[in-house]
């Protein structure tokens, strides 16, 4: 039997016992091998257990310590985040550019390259929208599993900005030629992005867009 003490440096009871649950929840680390203190600047986390065990699990943790530092930076303000992090904080799967396209139509910049998202839209701002996004994106592929990608992120992101729910935003998105259907295939029948701007142009002139949420 192997053991290995780690000591993870964190500011303030309050933050070390939020990385202590981080660390506890993320996925590969062995909890029942743990042992950890919490302090007001670090938590010691002691590691027992065969050797490889030991080893692959002090990895795991030092990889979500190093995902748990980002997302303390990017929620003081550093701009950027990997779209699978916010995935994993998110707790549900959303189209990253449906994301892109939301937060540029609420006004604010946002890109994503090499798999992050960077954006100058508040941490909360970001998680709010990529929350109601996955929900979204959870009511369409109930309803129609075999969408396309750049289908769902139209369907999701003209869903959100027209407070619509997923079924009714297809139905819409259809009879406006925007989306081809067959079956359970759904296909986007221009750039989706145009697709979108134009859209959201014409409910704004002609309805207003947001309000109270269609069932």
């Amino acid at each position: 039997m192997d053991k290995v003490i780690v000591n993870l440096k964190c500011e303030g009871r309050d933050e070390c016992l939020e990385l202590v649950e981080y660390i506890m929840n993320y996925r590969g680390v062995k909890a029942k091998s743990l042992i950890y203190e919490v302090g007001n600047e670090s938590v010691i986390i002691e590691i027992n257990g065969p050797r490889i065990e030991v080893v692959t699990t002090k990895r795991v943790i030092m990889k979500a310590y190093r995902e748990w530092m980002k997302i303390k930076a990017w929620s003081r303000g550093s701009g950027s985040i990997e779209i699978q992090t916010l995935m994993r904080i998110v707790g549900k799967p959303f189209v990253g550019d449906a994301l892109v396209e939301v937060l540029k139509h609420l006004g604010y910049e946002a890109e994503i390259k090499r798999g992050t998202l960077i954006s100058n839209a508040p941490s909360d701002i970001v998680i709010d929208v990529a929350k109601a996004l996955s929900q979204k994106l959870e009511e369409l592929v109930t309803y129609k599993p075999r969408a396309s990608i750049t289908a769902k992120a139209l369907i999701t992101a003209y869903a959100y900005l027209t407070s619509m729910n997923a079924k009714n935003a297809l139905k819409v998105l259809e009879e406006s030629g925007a989306l081809r259907i067959n079956g359970h295939r759904v296909l986007v029948t221009k750039e989706w992005r145009s697709l979108l701007r134009r859209l959201i142009s014409s409910s704004r002139e002609l309805y207003g867009v947001g309000g109270e949420e269609e069932n």
